[in-house]
């Protein structure tokens, strides 16, 4: 993302700050999720409170400085704030950290992951970012009933290659668990290659589900992506 995209003078409806200051927090923000990939990549513990005292103790700075902000943002701009789009994702921000205080310890790796969804408050800042998310938004009409279509359509692949596939393999078409992840990893024409049909029948049907997983993609990408285009437009002006 170009630098030049970021204005720090920001938007009066995200309850601004001055320049100085909103260039301060997303200096956090970024220095934040930067600092857990090193945790994650050097301390080898399974969350900040097994680790070196030093990373759960930076954490709680960064925790308490975005704390802050939400509430001061929440009190300057009030029942606005809190129901706009960077007042959501200001909360997720901060909420895991919070959270972790009532969870179980066995959770607090994956509350510490949440760290890295940090970076969506750059979206304050970022031009480009806002205009892409809306438009994005702005397809979800299209989105919903795509969406049903491929359920539908993993349904049948489930059941379809657990019929063919019981009496061969039953060890792994055996349940409509098993199968809707393979009809997801074809659909998708990943092919991890855990599971596989060995009957012609079922053979057949994978190739099936392959070029129907081809030509979902493509629409998706057809339809998703002339929408987006098209709003994008349109948000440039009025932004």
């Amino acid at each position: 993302m170009p630098v030049q995209d970021f204005d720090f003078s920001v938007k009066k409806e995200f309850a601004r700050f001055s320049p100085g200051v909103e260039r301060f927090i997303c200096f956090v923000v970024v220095a934040s999720v930067a600092l857990y990939v090193l945790e994650v990549e050097f301390s080898g513990s399974d969350n900040s409170r097994k680790g070196h005292w030093g990373w759960l103790w930076i954490e709680r700075f960064v925790a308490s400085i975005l704390t802050l902000e939400y509430v001061m943002r929440a009190r300057k701009a009030g029942r606005s704030y809190l129901k706009s789009s960077a007042g959501f994702i200001d909360l997720i921000a901060v909420l895991p950290f919070w959270l972790g205080f009532f969870l179980p310890e066995s959770w607090l790796g994956l509350v510490r992951s949440m760290r890295a969804l940090r970076l969506l408050k750059l979206y304050r800042y970022s031009k480009a970012m806002r205009v892409f998310l809306k438009a994005l938004h702005g397809t979800s009409r299209y989105l919903g009933g795509m969406l049903l279509i491929v359920f539908i359509i993993m349904l049948f692949g489930a059941v379809g290659i657990h019929e063919i596939e019981k009496e061969a393999q039953p060890e792994t078409f055996n349940s409509l668990q098993n199968c809707i992840w393979w009809t997801v990893v074809t659909l998708m024409t990943v092919g991890y290659g855990d599971m596989y049909p060995i009957t012609t029948m079922g053979k057949v049907f994978a190739e099936f589900l392959m070029v129907l997983g081809v030509g979902l993609t493509a629409s998706f990408i057809g339809i998703v992506g002339s929408t987006v285009y098209r709003q994008v437009q349109e948000l440039e002006k009025e932004e």
